[in-house]
Formats: C-alpha cells, sequence, structure tokens
C-alpha cells in the first residue's frame, strides 16, 4: 500500500464542524459550551460531594466516643504505659530541639543531698 492509495482526509476538513469522535457534526462552538458546561457540573458534584462528607465528619466525630471508652476500659497499668510513653517522647523532643537550637546537652543536677546549715 503505498501513500497514493491512502485518501487525504485533510483535503475534505471544515473548519467549522471538524471530525470529532463523540457526538459528530457539532460545531466549535457547541464544543466549547459542552466543554464549559461539563466543567461547571464536575464542580458542582465534587462540591456537593465535599459539603456531604464534612457534614458526615461533623455528626459523627467519634473523639469523645473513643476517650470516654478509653476512660472506662483502659486499666491502670495501660494508663501507666501510655503516660510514661508520652513522657519519654516529650524528653525526646526537648533534647531535639536543644540540639536544633545549639545548645550544650542538659546537666543534671548533683544527687549528694547536704545540709547549708551543718558546719
Amino acid at each position: 500500500m503505498s501513500l497514493k492509495d491512502i485518501p487525504d482526509r485533510w483535503k475534505r476538513f471544515n473548519p467549522e464542524k471538524p471530525p470529532y469522535m463523540f457526538f459528530p457534526g457539532r460545531t466549535r462552538k457547541q464544543t466549547s459550551i459542552l466543554s464549559g458546561l461539563a466543567l461547571v457540573v464536575c464542580t458542582g458534584i465534587g462540591f456537593v460531594f465535599l459539603q456531604i462528607t464534612e457534614k458526615h465528619k461533623r455528626d459523627h466525630n467519634k473523639d469523645e466516643v473513643y476517650l470516654e471508652y478509653a476512660r472506662k476500659n483502659l486499666t491502670i497499668d495501660q494508663e501507666a504505659q501510655i503516660s510514661n510513653q508520652a513522657e519519654a517522647f516529650r524528653q525526646i523532643m526537648l533534647k531535639a530541639r536543644r540540639e536544633r537550637m545549639g545548645l550544650p546537652p542538659q546537666k543534671h543536677g548533683s544527687v549528694d543531698i547536704s545540709d547549708p546549715f551543718d558546719s
């Protein structure tokens, strides 16, 4: 098959009605209106979906439920473990903050007990 056997479609090209795959025979103006309408519809659907999900999230806030559940069902050991872990994380963050600020590591105080009034 040579190039001469292939019909030249661009010789029949009408710039007012290009050969579209979907909805053939539409004009460029109809295409631009259809594109704008599709943009508006998709934006509207997205906005409605966002409003529904935000309302669902507001109405079904589980933080209070989980706090009450934890208050009722945690053992004393579990509470101690959680508070110890939070304290360890706090110490790690404070140490990292001191290093970022260029400060030396914090020195621990003396554990020797001395009476200042004892001579």
